[in-house]
């Protein structure tokens, strides 16, 4: 990191502890909308916690209970009375004689509780197979992608939920931390071939990946990943990686060079985006894609940080979308700091330091000592 970012970081990291503190507190009336989102904003401020505070687990371990009580089993109503588990976003979610959990919450609570260190909680209490028996049902059989829950009245994966990249990410990361490894493994639970040819079939002639062959940064992002925890990233050919890693890296936005030319003729181009990602062509830079862009280059190419200009990255972070009074990170330089994008702000500088694992988006130390701890 350049010594302009550095000096910039060290005086506001308390102000973003701060911030992800205030989220697990009291939050104001103006949040209210969002309490069946709880588990999201759980994780997305234990990320950043874990980034910039290496006592989390000391000091949230006696909220774990919380987590926990938002683990749901239900028996369904089939010849086999078969049992399936997962995590809601909030109680008011669980509501008697419905199926409410569902694949985004199961994320966020499994790796929300592999930040707090609950390593007891996975060896013991989670019973993995009905958790993963209702991943399994999640997946649509025609077309191998996922929805995120299952339909009220057939217990099957919803016919009226949107499936795509996001779900199957999701749906493999969850596998993955219950112990799938292998494609064997993942094969117990789901169609792992049908999974890889719908995931293969996101793929744009410009390279990377997206619906309607718009390539897209976010679901870049999540084919990639969802193939490197399938440890199927060689699947796809040297052409199409080299046309994904042109595309992404034309997703920075520069003020350098002949880019400046483009000041008064393109009205998605803003100087003050310099350094910073956007998610699709003739966007402005967003905070986000900074993460979702820098993710994908890694898993591609070991030379990822001598072909995109970090310090031009870090610079847009620290000195156009962090917010040194508040805490945390903006969307963009005109607005005020969020959860979504405080989290993947720190998470994309925490990446660059070569301390984030963008696969499972938690802390490489934290992914590490998980992996240690845990024998599947």
């Amino acid at each position: 990191m350049c010594q302009v970012a550095n000096d910039l970081r060290k005086v506001v990291s308390k102000k973003h502890e701060k911030f992800f503190e205030r989220h697990l507190q009291l939050l104001p009336s103006s949040h209210q909308g969002h309490d069946v989102n709880r588990m999201a904003i759980i994780f997305y401020s234990m990320v950043g916690l874990s980034i910039f505070d290496n006592d989390v687990p000391a000091k949230y371990k006696d909220h774990l209970g919380w987590i926990h009580k938002h683990y749901i089993k239900k028996t369904l109503d089939d010849v086999d009375n078969t049992e399936i588990s997962g995590f809601v976003g909030s109680l008011v979610m669980d509501v008697p004689n419905a199926i409410t959990i569902n694949l985004a919450n199961t994320l966020f609570a499994l790796l929300s509780l592999i930040m707090l260190k609950d390593y007891e909680y996975f060896e013991t209490m989670l019973d993995k197979e009905s958790l993963l028996r209702f991943v399994s049902r999640c997946q649509l059989p025609n077309r191998g992608s996922f929805v995120s829950c299952l339909d009220y009245k057939t217990n099957s994966a919803s016919p009226v939920d949107s499936d795509d990249l996001r779900f199957c990410y999701i749906a493999v990361a969850i596998l993955y931390i219950c112990g799938c490894r292998s494609k064997e493994d993942f094969d117990k639970y789901i169609d792992t071939g049908k999974l890889i040819e719908y995931v293969m079939a996101q793929r744009c002639r410009t390279g990377a990946f997206g619906t309607h062959n718009e390539p897209h940064a976010g679901y870049t992002s999540c084919a990639l990943s969802t193939l490197a925890l399938l440890s199927s990233l060689e699947l796809l050919s040297g052409g199409f990686k080299e046309d994904t890693i042109t595309w992404l890296l034309h997703r920075q936005v520069s003020n350098h060079g002949c880019m400046k030319l483009e000041d008064n003729l393109n009205a998605t181009y803003d100087q003050s985006d310099d350094g910073g990602f956007q998610g699709r062509e003739n966007k402005f830079a967003d905070t986000c894609y900074a993460f979702w862009c820098l993710n994908s280059l890694q898993l591609l190419t070991g030379d990822w940080q001598t072909l995109c200009q970090t310090e031009l990255t870090e610079n847009y972070l620290l000195n156009r979308t962090q917010k040194t009074l508040t805490g945390g990170f903006s969307k963009n330089d005109e607005e005020d700091a969020d959860l979504y994008h405080s989290c993947l702000g720190s998470a994309a500088l925490a990446l660059i330091e070569g301390k984030f694992n963008g696969e499972l988006c938690i802390p490489q130390k934290i992914f590490n000592d998980f992996c240690k701890r845990c024998h599947f």
